[in-house]
């Protein structure tokens, strides 16, 4: 009964009205959660704890991607809509990450002490905070479980992860930003560059991809029968 709860909760009152961009509506402009914060434009390749910036604090991206890493190994990327500094709220490890912004990037920051008072007198605060800690849980999960993969179908399930969540259309192609870098793309899917190269060799050569200018281009046909692609809205539209 717990788990169906829950369910019910994380779809229709987490994500219909009470998410990430409610809780920012709520801290910004709420006569009775307001609280104080300063909106910041951050440079590209800071890092951020080294900036001091999530000291003591909760950070609400709303635009830019950065890069959470754990001992120079990148574990994660979060872009806009997405909260920094909640993670080690439950998890006092995940606060030795260390956050690089890799796109110049815009932040509401909070103080943290303030944000949770606020949350905890919330209705939905609580199974928030879970299901925020939930969902980080499930993202180590999937992180462990890609990393048990031969580097050939690591690599392409991670482009394809990349092309799905920050990817734009262009014709029958998939382009994934010049921001992800070879280097990080590499540093994330754990493997070294030599490797990484041997195998973007085989990628090209299988047609899975093509590489011009340093940026990742993925065709349409090896990425539409995926199950987390099938919904061609999470895929943006731009033009070059």
């Amino acid at each position: 009964m717990s788990t169906l709860f829950a369910e019910l909760y994380n779809r229709e009152t987490v994500e219909g009205r009470f998410n990430a961009n409610r809780l920012l509506e709520l801290l910004k402009e709420d006569p009775v959660y307001r609280v104080a914060y300063k909106k910041m434009e951050i440079p590209k390749n800071t890092e951020l704890n080294a900036a001091h910036i999530l000291d003591e604090h909760i950070h609400f991206l709303e635009k830019g991607i950065v890069a959470y890493e754990y001992e120079d190994q990148i574990i994660s990327f979060s872009s806009e809509g997405d909260i920094l500094g909640m993670n080690d709220i439950f998890i006092p490890k995940a606060n030795k990450y260390n956050v690089r912004t890799i796109t110049k990037t815009i932040i509401y920051t909070f103080s943290k002490q303030d944000v949770l008072n606020n949350i905890f007198n919330m209705q939905e605060g609580w199974l928030f905070l879970y299901l925020n800690n939930q969902n980080y849980n499930i993202l180590v999960a999937e992180k462990y479980m890609l990393m048990r993969q031969i580097g050939k179908t690591r690599l392409k399930n991670i482009l394809m992860d990349i092309a799905e969540k920050y990817g734009y259309q262009d014709g029958d192609r998939i382009k994934i930003p010049g921001c992800f870098t070879r280097k990080d793309i590499a540093n994330y899917a754990n493997l070294s560059m030599n490797s990484m190269s041997q195998i973007c060799k085989m990628l090209e050569n299988e047609q899975f991809c093509v590489i011009k200018a340093k940026q990742f281009i993925l065709l349409n046909k090896n990425t539409k029968n995926r199950k987390a692609s099938t919904d061609n809205s999470s895929v943006k539209q731009r033009k070059d």
